[in-house]
């Protein structure tokens, strides 16, 4: 049999110094029935110009202006045929084998929709950065292991419940599945917390996540980022803003209602200390709040759309959030 098609899509603003570090790896895996795409967000950087000179193998899709990593991705899926799809960030980059690792992975049970690399700090690659994403209940998702040093802890493949969106391996069949009014990725996110909303929304229609330790990539969290360029400052309160809204909104898209006011105690103790912290020293990312509430009829809609098509029973998935995967 011959082996599955893969297309990577790469998501670029203004991050052309990173991309060579993330093509040249990846155009040096060798492998047979892999194509690549850029999929440019308005770059002002020139990326845009200098890409197809370059990398005349990566075909280029360019966009007029930042319509955000969730859109983004979906229009580069959209681009693709691959049978699977690897998102990458610009800032990650792929050790020898890295696909073929996650296509094997993937072609051990057809239920399989997610492949997690192991992501190492790519200052210090002793260190973790993720080995599958987690979520907990205070409905706060977490990269296994980030900031431990390596020491091997993380070497068995198995279930996790996502991939951190840095690095994954999506079977494109999963995606058609996902989609929600045409968007794999939720475009109302813009970017945050969409990675963990695609990986809750695939557990509840029975899609496995597996973590596969052999593919290994180095991830420069951050430098990626599709709220940061390069030589700018920090991207203030809307990076912040944007997660607090998208990460209520993830919840109230895909939890089960008894199950979100059984932990309520729980999520106020994490949520107020936050929130009083962020209204003393950055109150602008309170304005989160504002944007949740505009947000909130199109969530309700979207929640009953994912919901009324769940396929697992909540309570088999709330094992992730007890920890008891």
């Amino acid at each position: 049999m011959s082996e599955p098609s893969v297309s990577a899509v790469i998501v670029n603003w203004n991050h052309g110094h990173l991309l060579p570090g993330c093509l040249g790896p990846l155009l040096a895996q060798g492998r047979t029935g892999t194509d690549i795409t850029v999929v440019d967000n308005g770059s002002q950087d020139g990326s845009p110009q200098w890409l197809p000179q370059r990398y005349p193998e990566v075909h280029l899709w360019a966009m007029p202006e930042n319509r955000g990593f969730s859109a983004a991705l979906n229009s580069g899926i959209g681009h693709t045929t691959g049978e699977l799809v690897l998102s990458l960030n610009p800032d990650v980059t792929v050790a020898p084998g890295f696909v073929a690792h996650l296509v094997e992975a993937m072609g051990q049970d057809a239920r399989i929709g997610i492949g997690a690399p192991k992501l190492l700090q790519a200052d210090d690659p002793a260190r973790l950065d993720s080995t599958g994403l987690f979520i907990d209940r205070r409905r706060r998702p977490f990269d296994r292991g980030q900031g431990e040093l390596d020491r091997g802890q993380y070497d068995t493949r198995l279930s996790v419940f996502g991939a951190c969106g840095a690095a994954a391996l999506y079977r494109r069949a999963m995606l058609e599945d996902l989609a929600v009014d045409g968007e794999v990725l939720d475009e109302g996110f813009f970017a945050y917390y969409e990675d963990a909303d695609l990986s809750w929304r695939a557990q509840l229609r029975g899609w496995r996540c597996v973590y596969v330790p052999q593919a290994v990539a180095t991830h420069a969290r951050g430098r990626g980022d599709t709220l940061r360029q390069k030589g700018r400052a920090a991207k203030g309160s809307r990076g912040p803003r944007l997660a607090l809204r998208n990460r209520y909104l993830m919840a109230l898209k895909n939890d089960r209602t008894a199950y979100f006011l059984a932990d309520l105690p729980l999520i106020l103790a994490a949520e107020l200390p936050r929130l009083g912290y962020a209204a003393v020293t950055r109150p602008a990312v309170l304005l989160g709040l504002l944007d949740l509430a505009r947000a909130l009829p199109g969530g309700w809609r979207k929640r009953r759309l994912v919901r009324g098509r769940r396929s697992v029973d909540d309570a088999a998935l709330r094992r992730w959030f007890l920890g008891r995967a």
